[in-house]
Formats: structure tokens, C-alpha cells, sequence
């Protein structure tokens, strides 16, 4: 079963592994339909002793594609290839004082994309088949500073690129970004939380997209912010939280403006759980990168999470339903190539065009229990991603990319602590880490990996205290949307 034992330490591990088959259908990308069947599987495990944790999770998939429907001009993906792997330990430095690393990786080919993969990178411009992948961590200090303060600070890197590609001008790596992050959490009062953040990263671009005619090249951006972050306890089961500030960039590249780019950043979320129900929602407009192989533009995005267990009862528990939907829209200001010759009397054209992106992901899943920890399982993912230039280039509009996969599998899950077989209500916190990057994260999608080892069901316990397996896991707080991406200043302490 997967066990290990060290003297004084909590360990666990729990093993899943799926038989999957699925249909996929695509408008303007990679063909226009395709049968795939494979397996998937996933690995996690931690360690806790004292004032320390470790842990890592593994979890991928590999679908053979045995059928395909093409246009003349596509060519056949053979392969549909996913894989996720986090990994993180942490460190109790003394009562007041905790040290953690986190790191992150995906990999995935172009059909083995889905909605929940936060990581992922979704280029409008780009077809065929793409082995992409990103790797993102760095360290985290958390001070206690009195009983009704903590600080935070953060440091962080992340790479994107593409291992192989149908087109070879897409191999490589798209971009480079570090980032240093410093906040304080108030609380100033019993329902209220103030955080202030100061932000700062640095983009170095290897594919920005430079003008209307899909010129690409270097770009380097300096970006900085200064947020104000408040949440609210609206009832024991709804929070609220809204931030909301300032972000001064370098100028975009190529352009003739020298001049920084100030924009306001505002961002709302929304969390609400119950017994058998949970729901995020947020919203959020900031000037931001929109992609590894696009630049930084101002975005505009509205996310929503939910998850359900539509049936009472203990035979009925592993019932569980969940759903995730994105949308988003960005522009940005590039370089436009203007005619040679112009009619005469005509005014002159302007030297700046403009790029505007849309996209659009829904992904829902159910899992119904044959018995304990084997489970049918069946799912639908929907993509859609649209760009739009102006003027628009010569070879013409890149158009649009309509996506949708159906799933169907059964899996079976291992684990040393039996909890672990048994999907959680969507009352606990399994999912914190997607409300960690919906509601703080937003927009830029640079999802916040949880720390592997630490027990999410853990917040309300006593700093470097957690539970041991097998035991009855303690109340769940109330949800605070204020308590991500920050530590907690009331009940932790």
C-alpha cells in the first residue's frame, strides 16, 4: 500500500489510476475530430514531522489517438500527452516564523490541454500539434508580526516554452519571468481583513508578438503594482473580498511611445460553501501579461468554480460533480506596417495597430463510486480561443479555435490513509489551491501551487501542529476569501 514509516514523522501516499477513452471535435485547429484512448494516473505523498513538511504530486495521462478526421492541409496527431508534477516542503523556523519552497511543472501536447490547467498556455496564432510546457516556484517566508498582523514575502520564477511543434519557429522557450511579491495581512476587526502588496516582476519575451503582420521578436518588461486587498465575512458560509490599485509598466516594445504604462488594477471574488455545495467567483482588470508568446495588454477576466455532491448519504458519497468556466479579453497596442504608396490626397497612415484576444474555457466532470475508491468517471471539456489585428495582416485573419473533448473512464485510487479514498465534501478545502489562483491570481493565470505536505484541512490548526492520518479531521473554518495567498491571522494563532 505504498507505506513508509520514519520514527516521530506522519507519512501517507496515495496512488490513482484511470482507463480513459475520449472524443475530441475541433473547429480550425488540429484537424476536426479525433477517438483517443489511454490511461491516467496520479502519485501524491507527504511527510510531516514536527516543524517540518514535505511532500509531491504526480499526475498525467497518455492517450494514443487511433482515429482522425483532417483536412487535406493537417497533419495526423499521433499523440495526446499530459503531465503535472508539484513538489514542496516547508519549515516551522520558530512560533512566529515559517519558510516554505514550492515548484510546479506541466507538460502537455495540444489536445491534452483541458480547462482546469491553469498553467497552460494558449497562443490563438498557433496550430497543429505543440508539446508545450511551464515550470514555475520559488520561496515564501510568512512573519508573524502581533496577534493581528502577519507579513509575507515571496519570491518566484517561471519559464514557458515548447519542447516540439508542427511549426518549428515554435520550439523554445517563449518567455522568462521572476517576480518579488511583499504583503501585510490586518485584521481590523472580527468579520474584516486589510492587505496591503507591493509587487514587482520582470518579463524577458523571446517570441512577443511586435506587429499586425505576426512579427515576432525580443521584448522586455518591467512591471510593478500596488494593491490594497479588503475581505469580508459576509456569513458563516459567504466571504467577499475586492482589491484594488496601480500598475506602472515600461512601454510596449517597437512602438514609437516612450512614455510608462500606468493602469488601474481591480479584482473581486466571491467564495460561498456549504455542507454539500461550494462556488467561486471572481472578476478581475488589470494590465498584465496575456500570454508567453503575446506581451503584456490590459485583460479583462470573470472566472467561476463549483462543486456539488447531489445526493445524501454515505453510499452516495464519492456522487461528486464539478465544474469550472473562464472567460477573458485583452488588447494591446503593436506596430503596424503601413503601405509603401499611397493614393494621392490620402491621410497618412497610422504606425500603430492593435491586437485583441478572447478566450473562453468550460470543463465539468462527475464521478459516480462503484465502490470504495473505484469510480466511473465522465467529463466534457470546451476551449475556444479567438485573435483579432487591426490592420488586419496581409496573409489575412488568423481566425478562431473551437475545442471540445468527452470523456469517459473508470479509476481506482490506493492510498494509505483510507480518508483518502473517499472524496471530500465541497465544504473542506481539497480545492484552495484553484481558489488561491481564481480569486488572487486573477488575471494572470499564474496558478499558485499548494505546498505538498501541508494538509489543507490543517489552517485551523496551531502553527507546526497537524493531523495525524486516520484521524477525524478538525472543523473546517469559515471560508475567507482574505486567507489566500496569506496567513491567517486569527485562528491559526
Amino acid at each position: 500500500m505504498f507505506s513508509f514509516v520514519l520514527p516521530m514523522w506522519e507519512s501517507d501516499v496515495t496512488a490513482q489510476a484511470a482507463v480513459e477513452q475520449s472524443v475530441a471535435s475541433n473547429v480550425g485547429d488540429v484537424g476536426s475530430g479525433a477517438l483517443m484512448a489511454g490511461l491516467g494516473g496520479s502519485v501524491d505523498g507527504s511527510l510531516r514531522g514536527e516543524s517540518s513538511r514535505y511532500g509531491f504530486s504526480v499526475d498525467g495521462s497518455y492517450e494514443r489517438v487511433f482515429q482522425v478526421s483532417l483536412d487535406a492541409a493537417r497533419s495526423a496527431p499521433s499523440d495526446s500527452v499530459s503531465a503535472r508534477l508539484g513538489g514542496g516542503a516547508g519549515w516551522t523556523l520558530s512560533p512566529r516564523a515559517d519558510l516554505s519552497m514550492a515548484a510546479a511543472g506541466y507538460l502537455a501536447t495540444r489536445l491534452g490541454v483541458r480547462a482546469a490547467d491553469a498553467l497552460a498556455a494558449r497562443d490563438p496564432f498557433l496550430y497543429g500539434n505543440r508539446l508545450q510546457y511551464t515550470l514555475s516556484g520559488g520561496p515564501a517566508l510568512s512573519i508573524t508580526t502581533s496577534r493581528r498582523s502577519a507579513a509575507r514575502l515571496e519570491l518566484g520564477y517561471e519559464q514557458a516554452g515548447a519542447l516540439s511543434a508542427d511549426d518549428p519557429a515554435a520550439v523554445g522557450i517563449d518567455a522568462h519571468t521572476g517576480r518579488a511579491q511583499v504583503s501585510t495581512s490586518i485584521d481590523v476587526g472580527a468579520l474584516d481583513t486589510l492587505t496591503p502588496e507591493l509587487r514587482y516582476e520582470i518579463t524577458q519575451y523571446h517570441h512577443a508578438l511586435l506587429d499586425t503582420e505576426l512579427t515576432r521578436g525580443e521584448a522586455r518588461v518591467h512591471a510593478g503594482a500596488a494593491l490594497l486587498s479588503a475581505s469580508h465575512e459576509l456569513t458563516r458560509n459567504a466571504s467577499a473580498r475586492a482589491s484594488g490599485g496601480v500598475t506602472i509598466a515600461s512601454p510596449p516594445p517597437v512602438l514609437s511611445s516612450r512614455d510608462a504604462v500606468i493602469a488601474p488594477t481591480a479584482r473581486v471574488g466571491l467564495t460561498y460553501v456549504q455542507e454539500r455545495y461550494r462556488l467561486t467567483a471572481g472578476y478581475a482588470y488589470a494590465y498584465t501579461s496575456l500570454g508567453p508568446r503575446i506581451g503584456f495588454g490590459h485583460e479583462h477576466e470573470a472566472s467561476i468554480e463549483a462543486s456539488f455532491r447531489p445526493a445524501r448519504g454515505g453510499a452516495t458519497r464519492d456522487l461528486l460533480v464539478t465544474g469550472v468556466a473562464r472567460f477573458s479579453t485583452g488588447s494591446a497596442p503593436v506596430a503596424a506596417n503601413p503601405p509603401l504608396h499611397l493614393a494621392p490626397g490620402a491621410p497618412a497612415p497610422s504606425r500603430e495597430g492593435s491586437l485583441s484576444t478572447t478566450t473562453a474555457l468550460a470543463g465539468a466532470e462527475i464521478a459516480y463510486p462503484l465502490a470504495r475508491g473505484i469510480a466511473l468517471r465522465g467529463g466534457v471539456d470546451l476551449e475556444f480561443v479567438r485573435a483579432a489585428l487591426d490592420p488586419a495582416p496581409s496573409a489575412g485573419e488568423a481566425g478562431g479555435s473551437l475545442r471540445s473533448i468527452v470523456m469517459a473512464g473508470i479509476s481506482g485510487t490506493l492510498s494509505t490513509d483510507r480518508h483518502r479514498t473517499v472524496r471530500h465534501d465541497p465544504d473542506s478545502a481539497w480545492d484552495d489551491e484553484r481558489r488561491a489562483a481564481m480569486i488572487q491570481g486573477m488575471p494572470s493565470g499564474r496558478w499558485q501551487p499548494p505546498e505538498p505536505g501541508r494538509e489543507l484541512d490543517d489552517r485551523s490548526a496551531a502553527p507546526g501542529e497537524t493531523a495525524a492520518a486516520g484521524e477525524t479531521p478538525r472543523e473546517t473554518p469559515t471560508a475567507r476569501a482574505g486567507d489566500v495567498g496569506a496567513p491567517a491571522t486569527r485562528d491559526a494563532r
